[in-house]
């Protein structure tokens, strides 16, 4: 009663959760399905699924017929007769055996009563459950992959709109600084300077260039395309990726790939205690065979048609595959596989707690980023107007330049950061958004 009551909160609680509808642009989904169809790993895991198929339809073979063929030659000797007295001292010899033994026949055994297949066909069950939650958890994986690869190469193409905007900058100061050196209205050390800031960003842009080619050369490998068409012109708004999570936990433990394959595996090493239990079970077979042989009195030597049908039970004594120790190794995985679910669970949560975690504290930096930007603007704004009016150097003004475009730069990482961690949220929550 106690296990049908929990039963009956937890389904009333899962209808009322709310539906989970994720916002993704379109061009993403279609990425990751292309990633599905070309990544050779997928088209692997396919495969351990079908042989899992396979193996569930040989663990009911056990439930059909078994047939076999005999064909044999014996020679006897000595042969076994009958002396029979025929009078006046005189004996006749009856063979009741050949000297040269035919058999050719087909021999069925139907089981009738057989308690050790079901088990095996459900550990094979359960073994295809696992296969196919591990490709679930796969394909989810690659989908995080490919999806965090597509913003990761977004934002870095809008970093690098910022950071061309800073070089352009620092270009054309210097080339303003290069004639008034020359006119004697500013110092060889305001040109070195800005020289070395103009390099510094040159190497920062080179460095994001070759951030990007990897991410594009990291799409290609997981997906076949390069991403042309696909990342050109995307919006990223607020809403990208958003969940409820006040009930996100409890869709975690019902959806998450590590919970369902711990469970899977659970339910697997029960199986297995069900498959040695009935172990020492006998199995009661319909038997029947036909065929021709010789050895049949009073022709003994003639080959003749010959058939059977009978019952037989076969009954386990001693058997070498030793039941007791298979059920103690089964007891004792299935205690592993309890605990190794319990140990996802705990860590289901602790991952859920830091994504959740992490979502607050990037939004609340992306809250302050926004404040640092306008004052940084504001800053901008009167360095230029003091530079205009020779109040400061150029080396102040180039200092508050690079600040405007670091803050830039770093509300694209912190805007970035929330993505992932919602992405996180959404992956560890088990929802498919493809």
């Amino acid at each position: 009663m106690k296990a049908l009551l929990l039963i009956l909160i937890f389904s009333f609680f899962q209808s009322l959760l709310p539906a989970q509808e994720i916002i993704v642009p379109v061009s993403l989904k279609h990425l990751i399905e292309q990633s599905f169809q070309r990544y050779p790993r997928v088209g692997e895991m396919n495969d351990l699924v079908r042989m899992s198929e396979v193996k569930v339809n040989l663990g009911k073979a056990g439930y059909f017929p078994i047939a076999s063929g005999e064909l044999s030659y014996r020679r006897q000797y000595p042969t076994p007769v009958i002396q029979f007295p025929v009078g006046r001292g005189e004996v006749q010899e009856v063979g009741i055996q050949p000297a040269n033994n035919y058999n050719a026949s087909i021999n069925i055994a139907q089981p009738l009563v057989d308690l050790r297949t079901p088990a095996s066909v459900n550990k094979a069950k359960s073994d295809l459950e696992i296969a196919k939650d591990n490709l679930e958890s796969f394909k989810i994986q690659l989908a995080y992959q490919v999806t965090q690869i597509y913003y990761s190469i977004i934002f870095l193409n809008k970093s690098l709109f910022v950071q061309k905007e800073q070089i352009d900058l620092l270009q054309s100061t210097l080339q303003q600084l290069k004639v008034r050196v020359k006119n004697g209205d500013a110092l060889n050390y305001d040109l070195v300077s800005t020289q070395v800031k103009y390099t510094n960003a040159e190497n920062f842009y080179t460095d994001l260039m070759n951030q990007v080619n990897k991410q594009y050369n990291m799409l290609g490998m997981l997906t076949g395309n390069d991403g042309a068409g696909y990342l050109n012109d995307t919006i990223v708004n607020q809403s990208i990726f958003k969940i409820a999570t006040d009930s996100v936990f409890i869709l975690a433990l019902e959806n998450n790939s590590d919970i369902r394959i711990a469970d899977d595996k659970v339910k697997s090493a029960g199986w297995d205690i069900v498959s040695a239990n009935r172990n020492h079970l006998p199995t009661l077979n319909l038997l029947a065979g036909a065929g021709y042989k010789n050895g049949f009195i009073p022709a003994v030597d003639a080959v003749t048609f010959n058939y059977s049908v009978g019952v037989g039970i076969s009954i386990p004594i001693l058997s070498a595959s030793r039941p007791g120790l298979q059920k103690k190794i089964a007891t004792i995985n299935l205690s592993a596989s309890k605990q190794s679910l319990e140990t996802q669970k705990v860590s289901l949560n602790k991952d859920l707690l830091n994504a959740l975690d992490d979502i607050q504290k990037n939004q609340k930096k992306l809250e302050s980023v926004d404040t640092l930007i306008r004052q940084a603007q504001l800053a901008m704004d009167l360095a230029t107007d003091r530079y205009r009016y020779g109040v400061i150097t150029n080396l102040d003004l180039l200092t508050s330049l690079t600040n405007f475009k670091d803050a830039q730069l770093s509300r694209l990482q912190f805007e970035y950061n929330l993505l992932l961690s919602r992405i996180e949220l959404c992956r560890l929550a088990g929802i498919k958004w493809w």
